[in-house]
């Protein structure tokens, strides 16, 4: 079984992805997600990590990695679903996440995205408090 699924909402595709994505995993899910972006008319990305307990330093700048590949692509991603232990533990070792947005849930995310338009910055645009 895959590590992630795509769901396209328009404009907009949803990534979920499942806490046992290995290496291999991220690559694809990567390849994927900026072909999509490339070849259709896609503006926005939500990532949903819900069902991760743990978010490592790698998976996290491969997050980073793919933002900065969407940001060249013209689309804004957005994480939802972070759990309170999984923000603390990316505050604790002191990772930050810069480049990418979040909101609460996928509702939040569409409507962020849809209300600020391509490529907007707002003020909890890469905070994790």
């Amino acid at each position: 079984m895959q590590p992630f699924s795509l769901f396209s909402l328009g404009g907009v595709l949803l990534v979920s992805v499942e806490e046992d994505i290995d290496d291999a995993g991220i690559r694809e899910l990567l390849a994927r997600v900026s072909s999509r972006v490339s070849r259709e008319a896609i503006s926005g990305v939500i990532v949903d990590l819900h069902h991760f307990e743990v978010l490592d330093s790698h998976l996290a700048r491969q997050l980073q990695a793919l933002a900065r590949v969407l940001h060249l692509l013209q689309a804004r991603m957005v994480v939802v679903g972070l759990c309170v232990p999984v923000v603390m533990t990316l505050l604790d070792f002191g990772i930050t996440l810069p480049e990418m947005e979040f909101a609460l849930d996928v509702e939040q995310a569409l409507v962020r995205l849809h209300e600020s338009g391509p490529q907007a910055s707002g003020p909890d645009a890469g905070e994790l408090s």
